[in-house]
């Protein structure tokens, strides 16, 4: 086994055996590469195409290759009597050389040598060189000559699976309880094509599966099952009556229970649940899952809860039903069973039948040329091919050890490890950055050839942080010996480099304190000393006070008070990482509420983005010209841009909508007679697509990504048919993955905050970075569906597929550590991005649990265990119950022996917008044609917020294109029948809004008739029934008009007379300019996203959802159906402001308020604003329940009663008066 890494000198190592180079971040891994590719070159006079340098990426192949090239030209200038600078590179390099006994006049040759002929220098991706160690030795590798390589097999591997699919399932003699099993877990061909996937690129990995389930899965077994599940439903059936006298047993004063397990509400759910299975009358209904309380009714379990050495409450129901879940749970397991068998055979046969069709076929995909290699090198038919390879390239460097995966090492293990015949090969990693399992990276792997490897070094000077940071990092990471959880995986001290940089200067108050790692500690929540904020809260604290510190750097950097150098701090000096898009979506609202421009970088596949699906849409109705459903979809994408109104219209108006569709019809015949490409630009040019989209306050997003897709099929395209090209557009929309090409593009390179997923930012490094939401210790993992990925103490990569393994416990552990893991490493690679200075939010939040709070998820986050772990055993910390104020001494105590790190309060002062600069930077839109200044127009809030030219004021139905929410899974799935299941987006708004405005708040008997109106007009996706989406309504409809949503005032008390729905305005805006609206707004502290419209001569059109009086007051109501989580947390105060600020809502109820205030002002006689108008309400419906309150206030209700001032100053100002301080 190799000895721990010694340090790194990389002009002093031996240039032969198998030599490991552990690189810390920023350490200069690259530049290490290029000095051994140098020495190899000249010292063992290696040329070019005889040094294989691997790494996995086709950009870090294009940069590694330029960056050796540059050290060949630098060297060779030097030689030439240049000056080398402060880099000590060449000069070492020189040295070095001329030690091992060559004259510089020989080195000059053989780098003249190597740069004349670099375009044949062997630098390539992993599967660029195993394509080229296949195509050249094609009969070595027994390959086919001339395979088409595809990027992707996805279409011939669903092929394959519903073929299978086909043969077994919907043809073959499938039990039909074991049908409804597949169909209940989804189960289907693109599923389990999926699964087949995930196992095929994993070929070395060992396969765990029952051994039982040949016997356990049969028919005869599954009939005999199913046959005791009857007489057990049957038995339990003729007591159905008994069950309130068998709750009231468990109910009963004095009964001997255990009080956590029977407690009242759990005895209630457990009645509740064995109701609804009784009432379905199917012994095979569909049970709870987590929240199954159905075994409260057990005798077993009532024995085993029974207290006080008392009997327990006996009743034949309870036999019963004892009796009925053992049955069931038999048949369940026997189903499991034979679903498992079935999934064991189609992974087996597909596998081999994927193969050989595309054997058939001469083709050939990027795993199969990894698999192919390793079959030819390692199966020991054919070992002359590794020596070829091994004279070949008789020295490799391999980049990015730490991404590597066994099948990859095996490569190159055949052809540098051979016994008796070691290569030189060097390994170049950075274990601790091993972060891309979800590609079939495998950090045991590398863990195994560091204990082969003849030595290991590693690098410890940092060349990319400040000293001060450096110092910091290394407190942190050293604070727990066990940082990064797995044996064998250390954190190693690094020292700053010596590479000059210019400083980082902060001359405003703020940036006072030196501190380069600045902790922000999540404060206790308002009047609870031992309670800490909800997680909701504390995210939505977070980003604010993330947007707001970054407003203010900004802001000093356009006053020359922060600078880098000589030059002001620039918002692409600034980094915010995120885990998600979720994430990443709250941070760019939250900057966007401070006038921040941000542009987020992301690993995700363009397939899978909401662009993608409205392209389909777009392409199905193109396709299908003839099907007015389709065309109308089509047209309300946001690229077609059509409403709501429009498209009702238009679908009523047999005039028009023939023409509509001749115009997709021409696009057809376009596309069929001229390609793919040539009809997307005609669509985009007649449907003036980039216009609309560049309008969105999210345009440049989503027409990068628009751009992107197009590029994207127009490669796949060919001379394939509309159709063809659709179903291939589906499977890549269905893939979990999308491969380099598909991964999301920078949408644009203006000088924006970056908001990058960790995963994208590791290689790269920005001047100030913020880490907002590490703190977060909520578990977003699930455990693979029936494939589970885990490691044997030995590292072997195991497949466990066992549906309930002797081991699970073991099992469960080992999962969650080697996850929790990885995300520690992702930590590391958050934190070492930074070069001057690093923002961590830290510390402990509220989680709401059945007796109340807890913070048991937050203080057992990783962050915490970094410092406040030390003491326990990792697999101990999971189970650890931590006090929130021992976690807040443990970063107290960091942060007082650590001069570089300083702990404060996460600021919530509200910070300042961003001003404008002087010169500001426009974002690019499409340059318009040629037109005469359009004078006076009509505009709305929508014009004035997403800066339109003219827009027709369509109802606000929250269609508004802003990022979406975050996405984040829910803490627990609400239960069927919950609004919060409702579709989302504008359709679901549009159904909403139509319901509320078309009933009687006090009578209840016309709600169904409204709500049936509602869906037969807005009708909704997502695959629910229309009698479940009306009873979701109608609950809807129950709690909003029941809640009090003021103090007094509830909507089931407010009648039509008193009421004014949907009541439109014009508002007089002679002479309205953004920069004064902004500047206002501001001054205010009105958060709402920086205003573009530039200027308006016109009037301001709206329309106001509901206008109502009650005890001669006036109020203004705006319903919205944003979804924004599951939790009254989501929908509390703080939330709704978050909410409010991100969608400019505060600029909407402004104007309503200025639009009221003129009515009144002309209809109610001695009217007094104070007096009569009582302000504006915006129910955020989804989370409006009379049951929901967080810190004793309502949730879902957002008011607002603006000072009398303000109105009277906007009310100026729309009217084109010039307000001094802000003209």
């Amino acid at each position: 086994m190799a000895e721990p890494p010694s340090p790194a000198d990389v002009f002093a190592y031996p240039l032969d055996g198998i030599r490991l180079i552990e690189a810390s971040a920023g350490t200069g891994k690259t530049w290490s590469i290029c000095g051994l590719y140098l020495r190899l070159l000249l010292e063992l006079e290696l040329s070019v195409d005889q040094v294989l340098v691997v790494t996995f990426t086709k950009a870090a192949t294009a940069e590694l290759s330029a960056r050796i090239r540059a050290r060949i030209v630098d060297t060779l200038r030097v030689l030439g009597g240049g000056d080398p600078g402060a880099d000590p590179f060449v000069p070492r390099l020189i040295d070095t050389v001329q030690a091992a006994g060559l004259s510089p006049a020989r080195m000059a040759e053989r780098l003249r040598e190597a740069l004349q002929g670099f375009d044949e220098a062997a630098i390539f991706t992993i599967h660029g060189f195993c394509q080229r160690a296949l195509a050249d030795a094609p009969f070595a590798a027994g390959q086919p000559y001339a395979l088409e390589l595809v990027e992707d097999d996805a279409e011939a591997r669903r092929e394959v699976v519903e073929d299978f699919w086909r043969r077994r399932v919907a043809g073959g003699e499938l039990a039909p309880a074991l049908a409804r099993l597949l169909a209940a877990r989804g189960d289907c061909p693109a599923q389990w094509a999926e699964y087949l996937k995930a196992d095929m690129a994993r070929p070395l990995a060992r396969r765990l599966w029952d051994a039982d389930l040949a016997t356990a899965a049969g028919p005869a077994a599954d009939a005999g099952a199913e046959a005791a599940l009857q007489a057990a439903w049957r038995t339990l059936l003729a007591l159905a009556d008994e069950l309130p006298a068998a709750r009231a047993l468990l109910e009963a004063p004095g009964v001997k229970l255990h009080k956590g397990t029977y407690k009242p509400e759990s005895i209630a759910t457990a009645a509740a649940q064995w109701a609804d299975w009784l009432a379905s009358g199917d012994a095979l209904a569909v049970l709870p899952g987590k929240e199954s309380r159905l075994d409260l009714f057990s005798a077993a379990r009532l024995a085993a809860k029974a207290t006080g050495g008392a009997a327990p409450p006996a009743h034949a129901f309870f036999d019963a039903a004892e009796a009925l879940l053992a049955a069931r749970a038999a048949l369940d397991d026997m189903l499991e069973a034979g679903r498992l068998a079935l999934l064991r055979d189609c992974l087996a046969e597909c596998a081999e039948e994927l193969r050989a069709r595309k054997q058939a076929r001469r083709q050939i995909a990027f795993d199969d040329i990894l698999w192919n290699a390793h079959r030819a090198l390692a199966g020991g038919e054919r070992p002359w091919l590794a020596e070829a390879l091994h004279a070949r390239y008789p020295a490799a460097l391999i980049d990015e050890f730490q991404d590597t995966d066994p099948l990859q090492f095996a490569v190159f293990s055949s052809i540098y490890a051979r016994p008796g015949a070691r290569g030189t090969l060097f390994l170049v990693g950075d274990p601790k950055q091993a972060i891309y399992s979800f590609r079939g990276a495998d950090l045991f792997a590398y863990l195994g050839a560091r204990a082969d490897a003849d030595a290991c070094y590693g690098l410890d000077s940092n060349q990319r942080s400040a000293p001060a940071l450096i110092e910091a990092c290394n407190a942190l990471f050293m604070a727990n010996p066990a940082v990064f959880m797995l044996p064998g995986l250390e954190y190693t001290e690094v020292r700053a480099g010596t590479r000059p940089r210019p400083p980082f200067v902060d001359r405003t108050p703020s940036g006072s304190e030196p501190a380069a790692l600045r902790l922000w500690q999540l404060p206790a929540a308002s009047g609870a000393d031992d309670e800490r904020l909800p997680r909701a809260e504390a995210m939505a604290r977070a980003a604010r006070a993330t947007a707001a510190e970054i407003a203010r750097l900004l802001a000093a950097g356009q006053r020359g008070e922060a600078c880098i150098g000589e030059r002001p701090l620039a918002p692409a000096d600034i980094a915010v990482l995120v885990r998600s898009h979720g994430q990443g979506a709250r941070m760019r609202r939250a900057l966007a509420a401070f006038g921040v421009g941000s542009v987020e970088l992301a690993q995700a596949s363009v397939f899978h983005s909401e662009d993608a699906e409205a392209l389909e849409c777009v392409l199905h109705a193109i396709a299908e010209p003839t099907r007015p459903a389709r065309v109308l979809a089509a047209l309300a994408t946001p690229a077609m841009g059509r409403d709501a109104a429009a498209l009702n219209r238009l679908a009523g108006d047999e005039n028009t909508l023939p023409a509509v569709l001749e115009r997709f019809a021409r696009w057809r015949e376009l596309w069929l007679a001229r390609g793919f490409g040539v009809m997307l630009r005609r669509w985009m040019a007649d449907e003036g697509v980039a216009a609309r989209l560049l309008a969105r306050a999210d345009g440049e997003r989503r027409l990068t990504n628009l751009m992107h897709l197009a590029e994207l099929l127009q490669q796949a395209a060919g001379q394939a048919a509309p159709e063809a090209l659709l179903h291939m557009l589906a499977a890549r929309r269905a893939e979990s993955a999308g491969g380099e090409a598909a991964q999301l593009r920078l949408e644009s390179d203006r000088n924006l905050v970056r908001i990058v997923t960790i995963h994208r930012a590791k290689g790269l490094e920005y001047g100030v970075v913020f880490c907002p939401f590490l703190f977060d210790g909520h578990a977003c993992r699930g455990d693979g569906g029936p494939l589970r990925a885990w490691h044997a103490e030995d590292g072997t990569l195991l497949l466990d597929y066992r549906r309930a393994p002797d081991d699970a416990d073991a099992v469960k552990a080992r999962l969650r550590a080697e996850a929790a893991a990885e995300d520690l490493r992702l930590i590391y690679v958050a934190l070492t991005r930074a070069v001057y200075r690093c923002h961590l939010v830290v510390g402990g939040y509220a989680k709401a649990v059945r007796n109340g709070v807890s913070h048991t998820e937050s203080t057992r986050s990783l962050l915490n265990w970094m410092v406040a772990g030390g003491a326990r055993e990792p697999a101990a910390w999971f189970e650890a119950r931590l006090g929130v104020e021992e976690i807040d001494a443990a970063w107290a105590a960091l942060a007082e022996r650590t001069p570089g790190i300083d702990l404060q309060t996460l600021p919530d002062d509200g910070g300042a917008p961003l001003p404008p600069p002087g010169e500001a930077e426009q974002p690019p839109r499409a340059l318009p044609a040629p037109a005469i200044p359009p004078g006076w127009r009509m505009g709305s809030f929508s014009a004035l917020l997403f800066g339109a030219t003219h827009e027709q004021a369509a109802r606000d139905h929250d269609a508004r294109a802003l990022p979406g929410d975050p996405e984040a899974p829910p803490e627990a799935a609400p239960p069927a029948g919950d609004i919060l299941r409702f579709p989302r987006g504008p359709a679901a708004g549009d159904c909403i809004h139509a319901v509320f405005e078309r009933i009687e708040f006090t009578d209840p008997a016309t709600w169904p008739a409204a709500i049936e109106r509602a869906l037969a007009e807005h009708p909704q996706r997502g695959g629910e029934a229309p009698e479940t989406l009306a009873r979701m309504l109608h609950g809807l409809l129950d709690d909003v008009l029941r809640s009090e949503i003021v103090p007094g005032l509830r909507l089931d008390s407010v009648p039509a007379a008193r009421r004014a729905t949907e009541l439109g305005f014009h508002l007089p805006a002679p002479r309205l300019f953004a920069t004064e609206l902004n500047a206002w707004l501001a001054a205010c502290g009105f958060r709402v996203p920086r205003l573009g419209f530039g200027e308006l001569h016109g009037y301001l059109k709206g329309y106001i959802d509901l206008l109502f009086e009650h005890d001669g007051r006036y109020w203004v109501l705006d319903w919205k159906s944003n979804h924004l989580g599951e939790r009254p947390a989501d929908y509390a105060p703080a939330a709704l402001e978050e909410a409010m600020a991100a969608h400019g809502y505060h600029l909407q109820h402004l104007l309503y308020t200025v639009a009221v205030h003129r009515h009144l002002r002309r209809s109610v006689a001695d009217y007094d604003y104070r007096r009569h108008f009582g302000g504006v309400l915006y129910l955020f419906v989804r989370g409006v329940r009379p049951g929901w309150r967080v810190e004793g206030e309502a949730t879902g209700v957002f008011r607002r009663q603006v000072p009398l001032e303000l109105v009277e100053e906007l009310d100026h100002l729309l009217a084109g008066e010039r307000l001094g301080a802000y003209a």
